[in-house]
């Protein structure tokens, strides 16, 4: 039996894969915040799927700490690992400084994704895994400030937004250069407008007109199926970017030099839990 590990797994995408790799028989790990809601997925996914395999983790990855704590809870559970999808994501209306002095968005939008990555490589080359982001498409003009990487002097949601999402498709494109022999291979999607919590946090009317244009996560779901269970996914470094359309992929294709030199700020950043 394949274990597949989900970050952000109580609802929205990651919910919706988790059904999905059930059905499959999969042994599913899910991930949440809030403990109680954590375990009412856990038991809604054994329903769903009919598979009993499927166990839950509650920890809080907005600070290092709880990443820490995450990945150790994951390895006393597994020591293999054939899937980790990583879903965790919110919209931030302003900024949250995080108890390790950086900034909320980006912290749980990417580095929760770069560290479990990191504290989980051995688990994950174990089982030839197969790393699956979600992602939204680079916003045009996107950057890294590097000078202020945690947004202090910067912060608007669009500046967040495109900081966090650029952030995740250099860390693709980096992590597929430094794995070359595809022993582990990491690939993202982009589901598109998708009703999930993510907007929970915005102004009732941005809700409001989001939901109008929203497809159901089982729907977008597909792509992420495709990439964390399919054979054929013997590529890595590519983004899809047409929900249900997993065979149009396009290679993330960014300045390499700033990929490395975030690969280099996030090890900094996430060192005191390596």
């Amino acid at each position: 039996m394949k274990t597949a590990v989900i970050t952000g797994g109580t609802g929205g995408i990651g919910k919706a894969v988790a059904i999905a790799l059930a059905r499959k028989q999969y042994r599913v790990i899910i991930h949440g915040r809030d403990p109680e809601k954590t375990k009412q997925a856990e038991q809604e996914i054994k329903t769903d799927s009919g598979n009993s395999n499927v166990e839950s983790i509650a920890a809080d990855i907005s600070s290092l700490r709880g990443m820490k704590e995450l990945a150790d809870i994951i390895k006393s559970k597994t020591d293999i690992i054939h899937a980790l999808i990583l879903s965790t994501g919110v919209i931030l209306p302003k900024r949250i400084e995080t108890v390790d002095g950086l900034e909320s968005g980006f912290v749980i939008q990417y580095l929760s994704r770069f560290a479990t990555t990191q504290l989980l490589m051995n688990e994950l080359k174990k089982g030839k895994g197969r790393i699956v982001m979600v992602v939204a498409p680079v916003i045009p003009g996107a950057t890294i400030h590097f000078e202020d990487i945690t947004l202090k002097k910067k912060f608007t949601i669009i500046s967040a937004l495109s900081q966090e999402m650029f952030a995740n498709h250099l860390f693709v494109q980096e992590f597929a250069r430094r794995h070359p022999g595809n022993e582990v291979v990491i690939n993202m999607a982009n589901p598109g407008f998708t009703d999930t919590g993510i907007v929970r946090r915005l102004p009732a009317p941005l809700r409001w007109a989001y939901s109008l244009v929203a497809t159901k996560p089982e729907k977008a779901a597909q792509n992420f199926v495709y990439l964390a269970s399919e054979e054929g996914v013997n590529f890595s470094g590519y983004i899809l970017n047409k929900s249900r359309k997993p065979g149009m992929k396009e290679k993330a294709n960014h300045d390499p030099l700033v990929a490395q030199k975030l690969w280099e700020k996030s090890m900094e950043l996430i060192n005191p839990i390596l």
